[in-house]
This record gives C-alpha cells, sequence and structure tokens, in this order.
C-alpha cells in the first residue's frame, strides 16, 4: 500500500491565492502517478481513503464530479476506471449553451461551431492531400459512393464517416475528437432549428471535388474544396438567420 503523501500546495493564477488541492486534485494526481491510462481500473474506495487520508463521502463525491469531466467512468458494482470519452465530457454543456442561444433566434452561435470545423479542416487537407495512400482513397471513395446510394436520408452517417477518413490516417486523436465534439453538436441543433438543407446531390458533389483533389494529391485545390463546402453550410445558416429576422419582423 502506498504512503500516504503530504499534499502540495497550489497556486491560483487569477489571484495569486495560495490554496491546497482538492480530492479530485489528488485523485488526478495519483493517476498520473500511477501510470494508468484510458480504461484501467483505479485502486477501489478503501484504498484511496486511505491513500489521501480522507473520508469514504469525499472520495465519492471527488469520483462523482471527476466523472462529470469525463476523467474517470465510475461502474456501479465493477470499480472506478480512468476515463476513455476526453473532450465529449464537453459536449452537454457547448449543447446547452448553444441550444440557448439558439432559442434567442441567434444564428451566430452555429456559424461560430462551423467555423472552427473549417479552421481544423482547412490545414489537415493539406497534410491529407499528401499523407493519405491510395487504399486510404478507396475507403474514402467507398464511403462516398454509400453517401450518394443512401440519398438525403442516411446522409448524416456517411457525411460524417468521409470526414473522419479524411483525417484518420494523419494519427492526430486530439483533432479527431474535436471534429467530432463539434459535429455533434451542430447535428443536434440543425435538426432543432430546422436550417434551410442544402439539396443532396449537391452534397455528393462538393465532396467527390475534396476527394478529386486528394486522389491528385493536390494540397491548394484540397483546401479550396474543403472552403467551398463549409462556405455552402455558413451559406445556408445565414439563409435561416435572415428567414427568423422576417419571421420575428412580419415580413416573411
Amino acid at each position: 500500500m502506498p504512503a500516504q503523501r503530504k499534499p502540495p500546495v497550489s497556486v491560483v493564477p487569477e489571484s495569486g491565492a495560495v490554496r491546497r488541492p482538492t480530492v479530485q486534485d489528488r485523485i488526478i494526481d495519483l493517476i498520473v502517478e500511477l501510470d494508468l491510462g484510458p480504461g484501467d481500473a483505479l485502486p477501489a474506495e478503501p484504498e484511496l481513503m486511505r491513500t489521501l487520508g480522507v473520508s469514504r463521502n469525499s472520495v465519492r463525491e471527488a469520483l462523482k464530479s471527476l466523472q462529470a469531466f469525463g476523467i474517470v467512468d465510475v461502474r456501479h458494482g465493477y470499480g472506478t476506471y480512468v476515463g476513455t470519452g476526453q473532450l465529449r465530457a464537453m459536449a452537454p454543456g457547448l449543447l446547452f449553451h448553444t441550444r440557448l442561444a439558439v432559442r434567442r433566434q441567434n444564428p451566430r452561435v452555429l456559424r461560430d461551431i462551423v467555423e472552427v470545423r473549417a479552421l481544423l479542416e482547412s490545414g489537415l487537407i493539406r497534410q491529407s492531400a499528401l499523407a493519405l495512400t491510395p487504399g486510404d482513397i478507396d475507403l474514402l471513395q467507398a464511403e462516398l459512393d454509400a453517401l450518394a446510394a443512401d440519398g438525403d436520408a442516411g446522409r448524416a452517417g456517411h457525411d460524417r464517416r468521409f470526414h473522419e477518413l479524411l483525417y484518420e490516417p494523419l494519427g492526430n486523436a486530439l483533432v479527431l475528437q474535436l471534429i467530432a465534439l463539434f459535429w455533434d453538436v451542430y447535428r443536434q441543433l440543425e435538426g432543432e432549428v430546422g436550417k434551410p438543407r442544402t439539396d443532396h446531390e449537391h452534397v455528393v458533389r462538393q465532396h467527390g471535388q475534396v476527394l478529386a483533389a486528394l486522389r491528385a494529391k493536390d494540397p491548394d485545390r484540397a483546401a479550396a474544396s474543403i472552403a467551398e463546402h463549409f462556405a455552402d453550410v455558413t451559406a445556408r445558416i445565414d439563409r435561416w438567420g435572415a428567414q427568423m429576422r422576417d419571421t420575428a419582423t412580419g415580413t416573411g
């Protein structure tokens, strides 16, 4: 059993005030010190109590807070594990605040989400144009064919998978999580607000242009194709915003 350690003190950057770390902080430190990875089991609750020198309630409250942030995963009857969701834990809060803004008829919040994705993908697509193998291109072509065949009803799944396949070979897990985070929030809101949708054939054509640029290993052309794709999404948001303003003023 690890020896009980004297907790260090922390400095709060905003005020310069010195504070003692919370139980949550100390559990995080313990996870790092034990070199636990996503999905690994934490020490049992009694051991955490002994190691940290705190009560059962303190440990449980700390774990509950850490679970809300996706840092740990509490599986009742089995134990507590290092969380695997990472950025996924941000989704509920982002979705909540975005929904509030949408209900106040503020289309800018959807535009912001699209702009973040556009910034990420416009830089990454240049790397993809040079890094994707013929096998990667074949996977993208298969997904594009499925997108075309399944029509608008199956669009969301194939569209998302197409974008994932664009960047998976780059090996940047953080980027994939960020794209998935903004994708999930945007798609949930898109259906809720009734925003104008693009013709399905147009969507297929846009993705085909991206794939053609990648097949030609042309970074500039690929970046231009992605920019055109996101400009179209932004234009749809602007049309939705205009519809809301017309409705509000009685001119629609």
